[in-house]
């Protein structure tokens, strides 16, 4: 039998700016899709705690198959960055 989903989270992190911020501490998940806010004046880099190397333009996003949102670490050149995300268990 296939596993079926029956739960959505979804949040917004906001005050993203040259620091790595992390996008959920304690958040686990099957999959992600992480959105740049459409708002957003500068681009947005994604990935580990180490470096952020994908690129996200406003309103951009990606879906990613992760088990924990603890994973993703997102900055920006500005200090009002904001990221949106959507996650099923």
């Amino acid at each position: 039998m296939a596993y079926t989903s029956g739960r959505l989270y979804t949040d917004q992190v906001t005050g993203i700016g040259t620091n790595a911020t992390q996008l959920h501490p304690t958040q686990v998940c099957r999959e992600v899709m992480i959105q740049s806010d459409p708002t957003n004046t500068t681009n947005m880099l994604i990935g580990t705690f180490a470096n952020q190397f994908i690129v996200l333009t406003p309103g951009q996003a990606v879906t990613l198959p992760i088990f924990s949102l603890a994973l993703v670490w997102v900055k920006m050149a500005s200090l009002t960055g904001k990221a949106n995300w959507l996650a099923r268990d």
